[in-house]
C-alpha cells in the first residue's frame, strides 16, 4: 500500500474550508491529467484523467490512512499515454507515478468539481445508469414492489456523495436524470430530505 500524505495534508484544508470535493492539475513526463478527489464517498475516490481527444480515466480507492494499493487498472494504457521508454536500468512501475503525484498534490484546497464533470469521468469506470444524461431534475419515490436500481445508487453516490445515495436507498428514492442542461433542477436536491 502506498500512503498519500499529499492528499491528507489537502483533505484537511479541505475540511477546514467545509470542501468534500478537490479538483487540482498534475503533470508528469510533459503530460498533464485532471484529478478529482472525492472525501464523501467511502473509500475515497482519486481519479485522474488524461487531457485529449480520448481522455482514459484512471481510478484509485483511497483506503483509510489515505492508503491505495500500488497497482493500476489499465496500466499498459498509462504507460502509453506518459510516453515511457524502454529502460534496462530502471523500470517504471506505478510507486514512481504515484510518488511523483504524491509530490504534487496541492496543499490548500482551489477548486471544487462540476457534478456533471465528475459523473463524466466516474461512468467511465462505475457503473451507472443513463450515463449520457448528466443534468439532475430530480427524485422520484418508487412505488410498492420496486426498487431503487443499483446503477441509480451509483450514479446518485458520484453525483452527490455517500449521504445522498444512502438516503436513497433507506426511501427506496431514485434520482432523476436528463440530458438537457436547461431542465437541470438543482434547486430540488434537497426536496430528498422531505420526501
Amino acid at each position: 500500500m502506498f500512503e498519500f500524505t499529499g492528499l491528507r495534508t489537502l483533505h484537511k484544508d479541505m475540511m477546514k474550508k467545509g470542501e468534500e470535493r478537490a479538483t487540482f492539475p498534475f503533470g508528469f513526463n510533459g503530460k498533464i491529467f485532471s484529478c478529482i478527489f472525492l472525501t464523501d464517498i467511502i473509500p475515497y475516490r482519486l481519479y485522474l484523467t488524461t487531457l485529449g481527444l480520448y481522455p482514459v480515466v484512471f481510478e484509485l480507492e483511497i483506503e483509510k490512512g489515505y492508503k491505495a494499493k500500488c497497482f493500476i487498472d489499465d496500466y499498459k494504457k498509462l504507460v502509453d499515454y506518459l510516453e515511457i521508454k524502454y529502460d534496462p536500468t530502471h523500470k517504471f512501475v506505478p510507486l514512481d507515478f504515484f510518488e511523483a503525484l504524491n509530490k504534487r498534490i496541492p496543499k490548500e484546497f482551489m477548486m471544487r468539481p462540476d457534478y456533471k464533470e465528475t459523473l463524466k469521468i466516474a461512468s467511465k469506470k462505475r457503473k451507472i445508469e443513463e450515463e449520457a444524461k448528466v443534468y439532475f431534475c430530480g427524485w422520484r419515490r418508487n412505488a410498492a414492489g420496486q426498487n431503487v436500481r443499483e446503477k441509480n445508487l451509483e450514479k446518485t453516490r458520484s453525483a452527490f456523495g455517500d449521504a445522498k445515495a444512502e438516503i436513497c436507498k433507506r426511501k427506496n428514492i431514485s434520482s432523476c436524470w436528463t440530458d438537457c442542461a436547461y431542465e437541470e433542477e438543482l434547486k430540488k436536491l434537497n426536496d430528498i430530505i422531505t420526501m
